[in-house]
């Protein structure tokens, strides 16, 4: 009913003093902010300073990053900030670029998920695997030239060469994809359609508009996850009576690049986590006593994970074995509970070395009675890491859909 969507137009529903750019689709929460977006910064480059038809190459540029990779275009926003930084604010080029590369990066047309590999670690140059990696590679090299390109017709200039290469676009693109954060935020008119909802009439006008609200995001969410299964159609259905967690309009979800947690390395006895709030605004928050000068680490994985999982999320996502002292209690305790003379210690391979070393708390090399090895094993149990994954439980690991590194 026109009529019924017409009173969704009235102010009730508007947010706050909202302002669209009369060129693209960004949204400015206030006419201030509107104006220094036209002033400086990524929005000024690649919007108040094109042309008409540099705008609809924008345009495309942003429709082939939503299809392909969404940090294509977080990627060209920095490439723009930097330009603006160059251009109106007298900062050294080399400077800018290096301040907003500083994280850990890889080449994005590296990180491929090649089996038994982190996508941290170089790929394969011989054999099955290797020809695999090289396919994938060319694959992703030709989705990244196509949107380097629209970049570069927007953007060319001779002095902005190095800025607009393959090299750095691609680091860039590595770079989010191993240190942003994926951040949920409650849909701005919840709150408002929740008071309305108290009125019974307003529920059963508008039921039918908030279910196929539901069924759209529910299709988006589908085909975005499982384009290969079956056909949002068939998986995006809702239950014929909505129950009360339908009456309410779909998140916004995005990822972030914060500097707080790109910094900050692992432990899975981490000594601060992050909290994030509505605006994705984010807090780092003590979970322990932290001493001066105490290095501020941050769990990438669930703390209450048990010891193989955790070694094995962290070296295929960010190619590193944790060696934090958690780690090495559990890694040794595990080792002198085994009686698998292989090595093959619960799960994990130990090294000649980790082996001996584990042998060595079962056999000590001076000489004792068999009741003092079976003390020294006692001891050596009893000697490990007092923080166990009951105690910790997800400490440190911003839980649900804040996750750090989830996405």
């Amino acid at each position: 009913d026109p009529t019924m969507i017409a009173q969704l137009e009235q102010g009730v529903w508007h947010v706050r003093d909202r302002r669209p750019c009369d060129f693209c689709d960004a949204v400015f929460c206030s006419e201030e902010c509107f104006e220094a977006g036209q002033r400086e910064g990524w929005h000024r480059v690649l919007c108040s300073d094109l042309t008409p038809e540099q705008r609809n190459v924008w345009k495309c540029f942003q429709q082939y990053s939503t299809k392909y990779h969404e940090q294509f275009a977080a990627a060209a926003q920095v490439i723009a900030e930097i330009i603006s930084l160059v251009e109106y604010h007298g900062v050294q080029l080399y400077e800018a670029m290096a301040y907003f590369s500083r994280f850990m990066k890889m080449s994005w047309l590296n990180m491929q998920s090649v089996p038994s590999m982190s996508m941290c670690q170089a790929g394969p140059l011989t054999g099955k695997l290797g020809a695999l990696a090289q396919g994938k590679r060319e694959k992703r090299q030709q989705v990244m030239l196509a949107s380097l390109e629209l970049l570069v017709a927007i953007l060319w200039e001779e002095r902005w060469s190095e800025l607009l290469s393959l090299d750095y676009y691609s680091n860039l693109v590595g770079q989010f994809s191993l240190s942003n954060v994926w951040v949920q935020m409650e849909h701005p008119l919840n709150q408002t359609l929740q008071e309305h909802l108290l009125d019974a009439t307003f529920r059963h006008q508008y039921g039918g508009l908030l279910r196929a609200c539901q069924e759209a995001a529910q299709k988006v969410k589908v085909a975005a996850q499982e384009e290969e299964s079956e056909t949002p159609e068939e998986t995006g259905k809702l239950p014929e009576s909505l129950s009360e967690e339908f009456f309410s309009l779909p998140r916004f979800e995005g990822s972030a690049l914060y500097p707080c947690v790109a910094l900050s390395n692992h432990s899975c006895i981490p000594n601060f986590t992050m909290r994030y709030s509505d605006g994705a605004f984010a807090d780092m928050v003590a979970v322990r006593d932290i001493q001066a000068g105490d290095e501020l680490n941050l769990a990438y994985v669930s703390p209450s994970l048990p010891l193989p999982e955790r070694v094995a999320s962290l070296w295929k996502t960010w190619g590193f074995v944790c060696t934090c002292r958690r780690c090495q209690d559990e890694i040794m305790l595990r080792a002198v509970k085994s009686e698998q003379p292989e090595g093959d210690v619960a799960g994990l391979q130990l090294s000649p070395a980790g082996l001996a070393a584990a042998m060595a708390l079962l056999r000590p090399s001076t000489a004792a009675t068999e009741a003092e090895d079976a003390s020294d094993g006692d001891a050596s149990s009893s000697g490990s890491s007092d923080v166990s994954s009951d105690d910790l439980g997800n400490a440190g690991v911003a839980t649900a859909v804040n996750a750090p590194f989830s996405g």
